[in-house]
């Protein structure tokens, strides 16, 4: 039996190497997702205008992957806002295109950033893919009064969220995760925090969504900070990949405002 030339072989292993090497790499394909923007309105927790203390922003719905699944909002609360800077600028250090997913993960992970729930039940801030971008406008909190505002003053005093799925009439309003406490944390009516029922009520240390810092900026007073950011499911991994993150601001909670 004649043998192949050894030519013959280091060509037939070069193909296998070359074609298992292109398999991997497409095992390993990463999904581009495009962020949400800003569109209107960005707070500062430093800045003392409430009317300004309300996030506005667009999905980036169109032209995403077909594994596009929607974009999600998470915040964080602090008692001071030097960590905010810190966490926020070491967040937005990595949110780079040729860091893909790493300013999310950090975001989630390392600081333990938490989907923003609403009073409605199981509804989470979380804008499903409708293959339209969106806008989307978020109070945290109500200022002035309980009065019924509405158009315009409705976002920019009323806690709510407005667009998308949410719609027009703020029935929707923003709830810390688990959909069970609000952002009224000074609401005197209902602020006891031994009581199970109690939706007003100030974070606690060990809370999940709450970073305490034993020096608090200032006293009765929290700092919220909240990111945007796009969604895609992999149906390899079982698990979800992020766009960049887009920076919503942050809103001062104050007593007596």
């Amino acid at each position: 039996m004649m043998k192949a030339p050894a030519t013959t072989k280091k060509r037939s292993l070069f193909l296998l190497f070359c074609l298992g090497f292109f398999c991997a790499c497409g095992l390993d394909e990463v999904t581009y997702v495009s962020e949400p923007s800003v569109t209107s309105n960005s707070p500062l927790y430093s800045n003392s205008d409430y009317l300004t203390w309300y996030s506005d922003f667009t999905t980036a719905e169109t032209d995403q992957s077909s594994s596009f699944i929607g974009t999600n909002v998470y915040y964080k609360i602090y008692n001071n806002y030097s960590t905010l800077v810190s966490q926020r600028n070491s967040i937005l250090a990595v949110n780079t295109a040729s860091n893909s997913s790493s300013a999310a993960t950090r975001m989630i992970e390392s600081y333990t950033f938490q989907p923003l729930g609403t009073n409605r039940g199981s509804d989470t801030v979380f804008v499903t893919n409708g293959n339209s971008n969106r806008r989307i406008r978020i109070r945290l909190k109500t200022y002035k009064g309980n009065e019924s505002y509405t158009g315009t003053d409705m976002y920019t005093r009323r806690a709510c969220v407005i667009g998308g799925k949410f719609g027009t009439d703020g029935s929707f309003v923003p709830y810390r995760n688990g959909n069970s406490k609000s952002f009224d944390f000074f609401n005197d009516a209902n602020n006891n925090v031994s009581d199970p029922t109690n939706t007003n009520v100030e974070p606690s240390i060990g809370d999940a969504d709450y970073n305490h810092n034993s020096s608090a900026s200032e006293s009765n007073t929290y700092y919220v900070q909240m990111f945007a950011v796009g969604v895609v499911f992999d149906a390899n991994t079982l698990a979800n990949s992020y766009s960049l993150v887009l920076d919503l601001g942050s809103v001062p909670i104050r007593k007596g405002n």
